[in-house]
């Protein structure tokens, strides 16, 4: 009887190395590293605020969207007159992980003062390089890609110039840095490389959100009808802004 104890014991101890080496192996390289950078400025009411925050909940919280398997590294910044670093750089591991990210977006305040897109942008870039850098390049997927993402109902007014901001970004690797605007007066004009997005009203948010999230992080390949049209009324409202910019 001992004898058998003994060798279910040893069997079961070289079976722990063998169960984490598997699990180890599984897990997925960081694709993705996404900056989220909000707009907390007074200009946005309080209704249309929470209604931003649920957006950004609703759509981290979609397991389709946004996966929880290690592929992905996201921070949150909050940006008025200066910063607020709402949740520092996180690997979304499994969905505990989720759960960290989806409390520091639902427990944000809104500060309501004035418009500092660059201080978000930059702030976004410093958390998530100072991160990143406690990894080892074998932890990194070949097409890894750095991406910070603004969304906005105004213009940028004061701190720092969001122009600089990103040229510093893309200097430090990143891809692009999108901009995503809300209501008639968003204004993207300082994005020179990234993409912008619009979204009609705050209400629009969370579905223009998604497209924006899920194409970055490559988890939807062809949106469908309804969610195309409604994509192509945000890039008319693109190039409406850009031509209104460029006059």
């Amino acid at each position: 009887m001992k004898n058998r104890i003994k060798k279910y014991l040893v069997g079961l101890l070289l079976a722990i190395p063998l169960t984490l080496g598997s699990n180890l192996a599984n897990a997925a390289l960081i694709k993705t590293a996404l900056g989220i950078v909000i707009d907390g400025s007074g200009s946005i009411s309080s209704a249309d605020f929470a209604t931003q925050v649920a957006a950004y909940g609703a759509v981290f919280g979609d397991a389709s969207v946004v996966k929880a398997d290690g592929s992905v590294v996201v921070n949150v910044i909050q940006f008025s007159s200066g910063t607020i670093l709402e949740q520092t750089a996180i690997r979304l591991n499994d969905e505990t992980d989720r759960a960290t990210l989806l409390a520091s977006i639902a427990s944000m305040s809104q500060p309501n003062s004035a418009t500092n897109i660059g201080g978000g942008v930059a702030l976004s870039q410093s958390d998530m390089d100072a991160y990143l850098a406690g990894f080892a390049a074998t932890d990194f997927a070949v097409d890894f890609t750095k991406l910070i993402d603004v969304s906005t109902d105004g213009a940028h007014n004061t701190g720092t110039d969001p122009t600089a901001a990103t040229t510093s970004a893309l200097a430090a690797g990143y891809s692009a840095v999108n901009c995503l605007g809300i209501g008639a007066f968003a204004n993207c004009g300082w994005n020179l490389t990234g993409l912008d997005f619009v979204a009609t009203t705050f209400a629009e948010v969370e579905a223009v959100l998604k497209i924006k999230v899920g194409t970055e992080l490559g988890t939807i390949d062809v949106p469908e009808p309804a969610t195309l049209f409604l994509l192509g009324l945000g890039l008319f409202g693109i190039a409406t802004a850009r031509y209104s910019r460029k006059a």
